[in-house]
């Protein structure tokens, strides 16, 4: 790819400059530390080493062809990203000598467009270095760009955006923006900016949420729409907000959400090989065509934003994309105030610290959250006393959790963090059980998604999938449906759980392909004739109104998670209203 050979101004030469090397790097980094790659670290190493040899005079760093403090602040995180990794001591005199190219330069060149809006992710770098150096002038400088920034605790009231500045409205810098008001808590302490985030949450969930973790931003925040799709970099710009507040309020709910955006939007917007992925992911998307620019009726709108291919819509997110998973890797365990551990978010992982002196790893086995049960093997390089915290999701029915065989005493209360205060030594295991029931989530037009876990589900629509313009294996596809789509659900929300069956199955390598899937549901269900296509076949109509009227034969249909579909159904009209207004609403 061009933007990322040799001629990249993040490399020294005259090529892009911008933030597509900056992205590029800040996802590599921590896949290439995470997995012990060497060919990885070894590319990833080329471009931090030529940013930290070639730092100038006064403190700037990065490519010379532009002076925008934007894709700046994605190789500050980047950088840190690296000490952690490597300790390397070139990178702590770097951050701070451009800490002081800031402080001097902000005041009569301060922070605009893209900058004005991201500027939490460089704040928070800034915080970073303070705890590593405790430099006074780092919070001053912060404090500047506090002042500057956009005024996020103000748009999350109301979610109303500047006159004459679309950027607020901008999903990937609401994904971003929503951090900034924990920036300032942790300066202010404030118990008003502390609330912004999660009140922020709910309102956007509230006025433009769709049924599979996120809102809708087509660039722009779009309504609570079917039809209206999540841009993939603001998948992952907001995993990597919930990670932060996650560090930052230490609230299990934030657990749960970044979970339900990580493992459906992050694999519904790709390819099950990874080798495409969609710029936008809608919830309801049958059909993936390109064509002009404008074909969609999107607000922006690139003409090929539904196709799966290598570069999607507009050229940011095929940079952006792959420090999805491994930040979610590497945030799913945090240190504790009190010396200890906590599981704040669950996968295979392992994680390796020093406690108290001594060295501890623990070992997560799991195949969550295609499985209820989590396994932890604790090994530490001899006996210790620490605390250790599970969060024990709110969704999660009876949930038990057992050390060497024995139950733990006290409660184990869905939607908190358990703690296990104990001495630990060699081979401790402990064992979560999060057993979870299915569940309705209530949307647009009185439609239903089912979900269990943290798992929402999508009709399984037989694909076509058609290579169009690329390199052999990476190519854009056109996807057409070779099965039924437009369904609507014969089942009662107030008493579902006796019309969906449930169907469990081993769980292969790669769980996201639809056919070898390990947890799928079967349902009634009647074809709808009158739903359609919309925007000249590129778009299924919006979900019609429920209940819906349908005289076709009963069907039983087969969901699969939706991360397992390209093409897909997930928010579904009902053949018969339910008499519950609350809907099981998560």
């Amino acid at each position: 790819m061009p933007d990322l050979g040799s001629n990249s101004a993040w490399l020294g030469g005259d090529g892009e400059g911008w933030e597509r090397g900056a992205y590029y790097v800040r996802g590599l980094v921590s896949l290439a530390y995470e997995t012990g790659d060497e060919m990885l670290i070894a590319k990833a190493r080329k471009w931090i080493n030529w940013t930290l040899d070639n730092q100038r005079p006064d403190g700037q760093i990065g490519p010379k062809t532009n002076d925008d403090w934007w894709p700046r602040m994605v190789m500050n995180w980047t950088l840190r990203d690296y000490y952690e990794a490597t300790g390397d001591p070139r990178v702590i005199p770097v951050l701070t000598r451009y800490a002081h190219y800031l402080q001097d330069n902000l005041p009569k060149r301060p922070v605009a467009q893209w900058a004005k809006a991201r500027a939490g992710d460089q704040i928070d770098t800034l915080y970073w270095l303070y705890n590593r150096t405790g430099e006074p002038f780092l919070l001053d400088t912060a404090d500047i760009l506090r002042r500057q920034a956009n005024d996020w605790n103000h748009f999350f009231a109301d979610l109303h955006g500047t006159k004459g500045d679309f950027r607020p409205t901008h999903g990937v810098n609401v994904a971003q923006g929503i951090k900034f008001p924990l920036e300032a808590y942790q300066r202010t302490g404030s118990d008003a900016d502390r609330a912004v985030y999660l009140e922020a949450w709910e309102i956007l969930r509230s006025r433009h949420g769709l049924p599979a973790g996120l809102w809708s931003g087509t660039e722009l925040l779009a309504s609570q729409a079917t039809s209206q799709g999540v841009e993939m970099c603001s998948i992952v710009e907001q995993m990597m907000s919930h990670e932060t507040a996650l560090a930052v309020l230490g609230e299990p709910v934030l657990g749960d959400q970044l979970e339900q955006i990580a493992f459906n939007l992050l694999p519904g917007g790709t390819t099950k090989d990874f080798h495409q992925f969609q710029y936008y992911t809608l919830v309801n998307q049958p059909v993936a065509h390109g064509g002009p620019k404008g074909v969609y009726g999107f607000r922006d709108d690139h003409g090929n934003d539904l196709v799966p291919g290598p570069m999607s819509g507009f050229p940011c997110c095929c940079f952006n994309i792959h420090m999805g998973w491994p930040k979610y890797v590497q945030h799913t365990w945090m240190a504790s105030p009190d010396g200890g551990l906590a599981a704040v978010a669950y996968g295979p992982t392992e994680v390796t610290t020093m406690l108290g002196g001594t060295s501890v790893t623990i070992t997560e086995n799991t195949d969550y959250p295609f499985s209820d049960t989590l396994h932890f093997v604790v090994t530490p390089e001899k006996p210790i006393a620490f605390p250790l915290r599970l969060r024990i999701p709110a969704w999660a029915v009876a949930p038990q959790v057992k050390v060497n065989g024995e139950k733990v005493e006290g409660e184990v209360r869905p939607g908190s963090f358990l703690l296990i205060a104990r001495s630990w030594k060699a081979g401790d295991i402990v064992e979560a059980e999060f057993p979870a029931r299915l569940g309705v989530i209530g949307a647009i037009r009185g439609s239903a998604t089912l979900c269990r876990g943290p798992l929402v589900f999508s009709l399984r629509i037989g694909e076509k999938a058609t290579a169009m313009k690329g390199t052999a294996g990476f190519e854009e596809l056109a996807m057409d449906p070779i099965t039924p789509w437009n369904y609507g659900l014969d089942l009662d929300p107030a008493a579902f759980e006796t019309s969906v069956h449930l169907v469990r199955g081993p769980v292969p390598e790669n769980p996201w392909w639809p056919d070898t899937t390990p947890i799928k549901l079967t349902v009634a269900a009647r074809r709808l004739p009158q739903w359609g296509l919309a925007q000249a076949g590129y778009l299924a109509d919006e979900v019609p109104e429920s209940p819906a009227e349908s005289r076709e034969p009963l069907e039983t249909v087969t969901l699969v998670p939706f991360g397992a579909q390209t093409l897909r159904i997930t928010a579904f009209p009902l053949l018969r209203r339910s008499t519950d207004p609350a809907r099981n609403r998560q």
